[in-house]
């Protein structure tokens, strides 16, 4: 066995100095090797696997080019994937400990709590010892009420009472260790405690900071010390209202209409435009005439703010109703209020002119509206075919949930749960008689949208979501886009809280005023943002106390509360977000809705309505620096502070090392977090004004009159295909078969009917192909959309598919896209920024480099090294 160990040294010796591995480093290196080589049996069985997968295990490592402190990092990831991230097995230790230890909490805990769920809702629930209880209905408003009151005197005592930090720390010890086991069961009652748990940790630390951590001795001291507090009450208030937002949704499903079609509504569909290209809505206005209604009962106009001639022309070419107006006020709004006044359909379906509905839009939407008179709103999720500015620049399409999932895929079920789904302003049907009855939409705000739902909702009409993506649409195409339109409907919530606010007037119930609320102060987090971005610089620079408490405070109060709420969020949200995006995306727009929000509370009719480009593109790679300069001034700001703080630790001999260190923790989090909203700002080449849209589909391609071939369309745009061909022709290669313009049939078959389009040859390469579509007639138009972009099912929810994140793997996510973020600056920054950026990238990759990795065990391929 050692002489097989001295072979493998010899050999990795031999392999590091082809590749100009350094002396010192191999020495380390190969010292550390044959040290394990002679410590541990690598040659048996039980190291097998980690034999064949080591670069799998440790990913640090560079096949081949090893660094000095290589030996570091194994060391550290091995103990990562022992006692934090270990190999699943029903027989460790470790496993077998908590498995019995969740088994008795479970019985002890979870089942009776279920039995006491059992009391509110009238239900017989089993319990430990598998006998029924039967709870009399009389009872139960007093047991509910004598649990609430219990339930409230110990929150205030759990809340109130003092502690020293050693019984502090025991206390949110033993709440972590339960909300940990919580985690592991899926259940209502599970989430409902561990958000009771999240609740109690976090308004004891307000609490705690109200009471005993402000220091009033100077007004500069004071200035900063309150303007954290603040920000801190204002991220808790969102907190507790989203809990009660979410802690129960609704996943509605659509309902069946009435076999008798003579039952169903007229239908008029509105798609407003102003000043977007004829490319875009083209799909949108061949799907809106395509939707399976019945043909006297649809009508579908074209509302162009623009007045355009060749919009005109299109329109009645196709058998589209074309309405202009002669005073362009109120923008979108006014635009829709205008078509009420020359239609008469008893439901308005409206689309943004770039989004295309699937045919079967109306039949899985308006089935409520029939079912239930009091209905005025169904709406559905907004979805996009187009990568928005996250999945683009920082390619994490389909291994991250997009960034309007939360709201759309989820918070709008928890709406609907009571009664409060917002209108989105597009993909939505609404009863056109409490539509007018209420005035039209809103026209007072920029967000006539959510503003026109909140009335219907004041005049006690219903709303309902179905979380089924039946349209989908172009998403912003840069960052900078995406910022202006998030300043809009910032900006616009604002306004609605001012001028409508949901708190006060009649006709809504509680939750509701709830729900409306809590979206619009949602709208206020980037003054907060940026306070907790730039907190912990006063200390480091002035010695001046935010936070008036020892490290070890501090840490006993802060740290649970954040952990409570990471954790209980991310129980609730699944896989709809994961770890640190929402703080990356609340950065990236806290800098520029700041000023908007805060006009709009003091003077809320200021501001105007902008129009988001849609349908765009960029000759090249380039790095937006205008957008950047927030980041990039927070950014020096932040390391400025980590390099003072560092130097204050070595050199100030009266410095507070534990209150230090724990600014400098939090300075490096922000760091990594600006870095993470800076990597978005580098826009990333597009040329195709019309994104392809990936899929599979079966089809066949006719080279002549007798020669077929089977293929899988991998993809399609507006007016383009991606092929994959599926088979070989008598097994002979595709060499020579397609030509550059050539001319070919395809046929696609959709719901048993196959339709056949004309198409050219644009490139071959292999068994690949791209086609041009030839679509000549308007029915030919008609039938593309529908076999493509307005097939049923098409769409398909973004976080389908996604496991639930980790803790460990959201923080090397936000380390990785950190570091990623300033690499991009300095590739793309003038020398002199480069010299100084290039300080905080070097020490922050190798930081980086010494962290573990964390690994999906479960899911990983195994393969041999040695084939």
């Amino acid at each position: 066995m050692q002489s097989n160990a001295i072979n493998k040294l010899k050999k990795l010796n031999a392999l590091w100095t082809v590749n100009g591995v350094n002396l010192f480093t191999k020495v380390i290196n190969l010292t550390f090797f044959a040290f394990v080589y002679f410590l541990l049996p690598l040659e048996n069985e039980t190291y097998k696997d980690l034999r064949r997968n080591f670069y799998y295990y440790y990913p640090q490592i560079k096949k081949g080019r090893p660094r000095p402190l290589d030996p570091v990092r194994i060391i550290i990831q091995s103990v990562f994937l022992l006692f934090i991230k270990q190999i699943p097995s029903k027989t460790s230790t470790i496993n077998v400990f908590f498995n019995s230890l969740l088994k008795v909490f479970k019985n002890t805990v979870i089942k009776p709590l279920s039995a006491i769920t059992s009391v509110f809702t009238g239900k017989l629930t089993e319990v430990a010892d598998q006998k029924e209880t039967v709870v009399l209905k009389e009872s139960r408003k007093t047991v509910i009420l004598v649990f609430l009151g219990l339930s409230f005197v110990a929150s205030i005592l759990a809340v109130t009472q003092p502690l020293d930090v050693e019984y502090q720390l025991v206390f949110v010890a033993l709440m972590w260790i339960v909300a940990t086991l919580l985690k592991s069961e899926k259940t209502r009652v599970t989430l409902m405690l561990m958000i009771f748990i999240s609740i109690i940790i976090s308004t004891r630390y307000i609490y705690w900071r109200i009471t005993k951590t402000i220091l009033f001795t100077d007004p500069v001291t004071i200035t900063f010390a309150l303007l954290l507090l603040v920000a801190e009450v204002y991220a808790y208030a969102v907190l507790i209202l989203s809990y009660f937002q979410v802690c129960w949704v609704l996943d509605r499903k659509p309902y069946p209409l009435p076999e008798d079609t003579a039952l169903w509504p007229s239908v008029d569909i509105f798609i407003p435009s102003y000043n977007e290209p004829l490319d875009v809505v083209k799909p949108c206005l061949l799907a809106a005439l395509d939707l399976d209604w019945p043909k006297d009962k649809l009508k579908v106009h074209m509302l162009d703010d623009g007045s355009r001639a060749e919009f005109e022309k299109y329109c009645k070419s196709i058998g589209v109703n074309y309405i202009i107006r002669k005073e362009h006020n109120h923008a979108k709004a006014g635009n829709i209020n205008h078509a009420l006044t020359l239609t008469n359909g008893d439901l308005v379906a409206i689309f943004d002119c770039d989004h295309v509905p699937t045919r079967a839009f109306l039949q899985m939407t308006v089935g409520w509206m029939v079912h239930d008179e009091n209905i005025a709103l169904v709406q559905t999720p907004h979805h996009f075919y187009s990568d928005d500015p996250f999945e683009k620049n920082l390619s994490i399409k389909g291994s991250v949930p997009a960034e309007n999932s939360l709201f759309h895929d989820f918070i709008q079920k928890g709406n609907d749960t009571w009664n409060a789904t917002m209108f989105c302003g597009s993909c939505a049907v609404i009863r056109r008689k409490p539509l007018e009855e209420i005035g039209g939409i809103a026209v007072e705000t920029v967000t006539e949208d959510a503003h026109t739902s909140l009335r219907l909702n004041r005049k006690g009409y219903s709303s309902a979501f179905i979380s089924l993506p039946l349209a989908a649409g172009l998403a912003t195409e840069s960052l900078a886009d995406h910022i202006n339109q998030r300043i809009r409907w910032a900006r616009g919530m604002v306004q609605i809280f001012r001028i409508d606010n949901p708190l006060f007037g009649k006709g809504l119930t509680i939750p509701q005023r709830i729900c409306f609320a809590n979206a619009m102060i949602h709208f206020l987090h980037g003054l907060p943002r940026i306070i907790f971005l730039l907190a912990p610089l006063p200390f480091l620079f002035f010695n001046v106390y935010v936070i008036f408490a020892t490290g070890m405070m501090i840490f006993a109060y802060v740290l649970p509360h954040m952990i409570h709420s990471t954790m209980t969020n991310q129980q609730i949200q699944g896989n709809k977000r994961f770890y640190f995006w929402g703080v990356i995306y609340e950065t990236i727009l806290s800098w520029y809705i700041t000023v908007p929000t805060l006009i709009a509370l003091i003077s809320p009719k200021h501001g105007k309505f902008n129009v988001t480009a849609k349908g765009a593109s960029n000759e090249e790679t380039y790095f937006d620096w205008t957008v950047s300069k927030s980041y990039i001034f927070m950014i020096f700001l932040n390391f400025a502070g980590l390099i003072y703080g560092i130097y204050n630790i070595f050199f100030d001999p009266f410095s507070q090392v534990g209150v230090i260190v724990i600014n400098l923790l939090w300075v490096c989090y922000n760091l990594l977090v600006l870095g993470a909203a800076s990597a978005v700002a580098l826009e990333r080449r597009q040329v195709r004004t019309s994104p392809r849209v990936s899929c599979e589909m079966e089809c066949t391609i006719d080279i002549s009159k007798f020669q077929k071939i089977n293929a899988i369309i991998t993809d399609f745009s507006k007016d383009g295909l991606g092929i994959k061909l599926s088979e070989k022709i008598e097994g002979s290669s595709y060499q020579g078969l397609f030509k550059d313009g050539q001319l070919v049939v395809i046929n696609i078959e959709n719901n048993s009917v196959i339709y056949k389009f004309n198409a050219e040859v644009k490139f071959s390469n292999q068994n690949k192909l791209g086609l041009a579509v030839k679509l000549d007639t308007l029915q030919e138009n008609i039938e593309y959309i529908r076999c493509t972009f307005a097939c049923a099912d098409r769409w398909a929810h973004s976080f389908e598919g996604l496991k639930q994140d980790t803790l460990f793997h959201g923080i090397h996510t936000l380390v990785k896209f950190g570091l990623n973020g300033y690499i991009k600056m300095l590739k793309n920054a003038p020398f002199v920024f480069k010299q100084l950026l290039w300080i905080v990238v070097s020490t922050l990759l190798f930081t980086f480099s010494m962290l573990p990795v964390p690994l999906d065990i479960n899911g990983k391929k195994i393969f041999d090294k040695r084939k």
